[in-house]
């Protein structure tokens, strides 16, 4: 009897030690298959112009609804180092498809972003169009286009480059003025006082300045005078200077096709209320009625849940809570209104 006993509490045991060994193992391989992108097919398109590509296809029939993805700042690839991919697969899910693109000079793409203006990224959007139509068979194609991505969206406006729909996430009107209220957050997020944020902000005017008139090496010793921050490489300084002066307003009234404009109530980096305010008026002057415009609460910039905004550490969050690092609706948002707009 204790030899039966003992033989039940080993059972026992081992079956615990078992489920702790792998239920972390499933876990993991599921998440793992979650991150991925998931297409039913993946076509991988060469620009002529030395950019590369990715169209994702849903695990539908032709024609396809067709999403182009516009980056924001930096040196992004077609996923976004992965930050993509859950955006995407909820995308094919819903049945629509996806091209997304190396920004000149990233991974498999030729060129330099640093050396593009706005209008020079939209123009990459209207090249790509026609290869995405030769392609594969194409019942609508538009854009959603993140942060930066609103100017390039201005800027297709301006050109008048055919599109079915816009989407633009945390979109900033005029470039300067978003620079200084970004500074104004840094300067609150640091907890400097009335003094401190003065000085700060009078330094940053400074910076503008020299970027204005294009004098990196005047710049260079000014930053380097102070202890802010590190000075921007040549090349970024150039890049700025090439589009310090892009301004939304000059596009906006020309957006004939539907628009959906999105931003998070927790966005430090962009003034979303005006951004929405300069919408709103400019699209009831114009008379449009066609677009919407949402605050997500608790969303960041990226429309992250704000709790999970911390770059360092949102690898380890997607991980444990796959596109719930997003804020509650955020993506739901944006497959409803393209349901709406394009059926």
């Amino acid at each position: 009897m204790i030899r039966k006993g003992l033989n039940k509490r080993n059972k026992k045991l081992l079956l615990i030690i078992l489920l702790f060994i792998t239920l972390p193992i499933f876990f993991t391989l599921y998440r793992l298959e979650d991150m991925r992108i998931r297409a039913a097919e993946e076509k991988e398109i060469e620009f002529s112009s030395g950019l590369s590509a990715s169209l994702y296809l849903p695990d539908t029939d032709a024609p396809y609804k067709v999403i182009i993805f516009i980056h924001g700042d930096g040196p992004a690839d077609r996923t976004l180092d992965g930050g993509y991919n859950f955006i995407i697969n909820r995308f094919l899910d819903a049945g629509y498809a996806c091209f997304s693109y190396d920004k000149a000079g990233v991974s498999k793409s030729k060129g330099n972003w640093l050396n593009q203006t706005m209008k020079d990224r939209a123009k990459e959007i209207e090249e790509a169009i026609p290869i995405i139509k030769e392609t594969v068979e194409v019942e609508s194609i538009g854009t959603l286009a993140f942060s930066q991505g609103a100017w390039v969206t201005s800027e297709l406006a301006l050109m008048e480059v055919p599109l079915d729909f816009h989407i633009v996430i945390g979109g900033a009107i005029d470039w300067m003025e978003q620079h200084m209220y970004f500074e104004k957050e840094y300067a609150k997020s640091q907890a400097f006082n009335e003094k401190e944020t003065t000085a700060y902000l009078d330094y940053v005017k400074k910076v503008d300045s020299y970027i204005m008139a294009n004098d990196y090496e005047s710049y260079l010793d000014y930053v380097q005078a102070y202890d802010y921050e590190s000075p921007m490489t040549e090349e970024r300084f150039h890049f700025v200077y090439l589009n310090y002066a892009s301004n939304a307003k000059e596009g906006i009234p020309m957006i004939k096709a539907p628009f959906l404009g999105v931003f998070g109530d927790s966005d430090t980096n962009v003034d979303v209320f005006n951004s929405m305010a300069v919408y709103e008026s400019i699209f009831e002057s114009k008379g449009k009625s066609d677009y919407e415009l949402h605050l997500i609460k608790d969303a960041n910039h990226e429309l992250l849940s704000a709790k999970y905004s911390q770059k360092e550490s949102i690898a380890f969050y997607a991980f444990l809570y796959g596109d719930g690092i997003f804020a509650e609706g955020a993506l739901d948002l944006m497959i409803d209104w393209l349901n709406r707009t394009l059926h």
